[in-house]
């Protein structure tokens, strides 16, 4: 896709999130139910560092362990989009200081650089994380039934935020997008890599045995 039409999309979805999320908000708390409750937890623990920072890590040490090359690239490429919510999403949050929505401020509320975490709304890091993961795994398993249930499980992520009153839906939508762009530009990276193709620019990506940040010319 054109980058300026996939800009376009983008915008216009962010844009569009924006002006209902309100409305969505009124709807997700007004819907409450035991099914529900368990999917949000469900989305919690996809999304949450105290799964993705150890399934990452036991992936890659995986890979090491049984000398295999996928496997070990499959945890280099996990830990790469970890490390963009750390070094990228979390300084975004900071530096936005957006109002979660459990804080009754309404969705226009920013005081930016705070680090209350009441005003962390913006990005989503658990749609994030869910969303790069599971593309990158989707990727390196590379069957339909994988994808199917990886990008399901990133979307109870997404709305899980919603549903926890702790995400505006422009947070998540951006989330996603943010997440699954960063995974598949490391994707293609590490496949690059692996051709011996370079081309100029930044970026942190696996090579073999290692994530590193590479300067290239």
């Amino acid at each position: 896709m054109d980058p300026w039409v996939a800009a376009g999309i983008v915008a216009g979805a962010a844009s569009g999130s924006f002006l209902v999320e309100e409305e969505v908000r009124g709807l997700f708390q007004g819907h409450r139910s035991g099914v529900a409750d368990a999917l949000e937890r469900v989305g919690w623990w996809y999304g949450t560092p105290l799964f993705t920072v150890p399934a990452s890590l036991l992936t890659l040490a995986g890979g090491a362990l049984f000398d295999d090359d996928d496997v070990r690239d499959t945890g280099l490429l996990m830990s790469g989009v970890l490390l963009s919510v750390l070094f990228v999403q979390q300084p975004v949050r900071i530096a936005v200081g957006r109002a979660r929505p459990s804080a009754g401020e309404g969705h226009l509320s920013f005081e930016p650089f705070t680090f209350d975490n009441s005003r962390a709304s913006f990005i989503s890091g658990h749609t994030w994380s869910a969303f790069g993961i599971s593309n990158v795994v989707a990727r390196q398993v590379d069957r339909p039934w994988a994808s199917v249930g990886l990008y399901s499980l990133a979307t109870i992520t997404a709305l899980s935020r919603l549903y926890a009153d702790q995400h505006w839906l422009t947070d998540v939508v951006l989330g996603a997008v943010a997440g699954y762009a960063i995974g598949t530009a490391l994707w293609h990276e590490q496949q690059d890599t692996d051709d011996g193709n370079m081309v100029a620019g930044v970026d942190a990506a696996p090579v073999r045995h290692w994530l590193v940040v590479r300067f290239r010319i």
